[in-house]
């Protein structure tokens, strides 16, 4: 069951979690490359092997994916945009 859920909360959090607008999704639909930087903090996924990396947008670049994985160059997509 855990290995298809996404992120897990408690009940008392639930109410923190809102679902994007129409006028927002964009930020959703912008795909980038490892070395990359975003404006935008928060949980990014690879839509070419599925693995989620958390990044802060005042950070580093995005990274590439670790040497023992097949997924040579990532395309990082923002899955779960945070607010800081």
């Amino acid at each position: 069951l855990l290995e298809k859920i996404m992120a897990l909360t408690t009940q008392a959090n639930k109410n923190s979690i809102g679902i994007a607008s129409t006028e927002t999704t964009a930020v959703f639909n912008t795909t980038y490359k490892a070395g990359s930087h975003s404006l935008h903090s928060g949980i990014y996924k690879c839509s070419k092997c599925g693995r989620e990396i958390a990044f802060n947008k005042d950070d580093n670049p995005l990274p590439p994916h670790y040497s023992n994985n097949s997924c040579r160059s990532p395309e990082w997509k923002l899955f779960i945009y945070a607010q800081n």
